[in-house]
């Protein structure tokens, strides 16, 4: 996967909404059940990003930067 471009990977930030226009990649489930599980928040993918945002509102919660170079 490429990383996001630069505009959009500077607000890919704690307590910010994930940013429009992120393709949406669904992660095989066997990838999700290896992650921490956090009620009412999930994993997301943005670039080589692995984002955990909250539940419904998208808001930002941590980023793990280059999970997937």
């Amino acid at each position: 996967s490429k990383p996001l471009p630069p505009g959009i990977r500077k607000n890919l930030a704690r307590g910010k909404p994930m940013p429009p226009g992120i393709q949406k990649t669904r992660m095989p489930g066997s990838f999700i059940s290896q992650l921490p599980y956090h009620e009412g928040f999930e994993w997301q993918r943005a670039g080589t990003d692995l984002v955990l945002v909250v539940t419904g509102s998208l808001v930002i919660s941590d980023v793990l930067e280059g999970v997937f170079d």
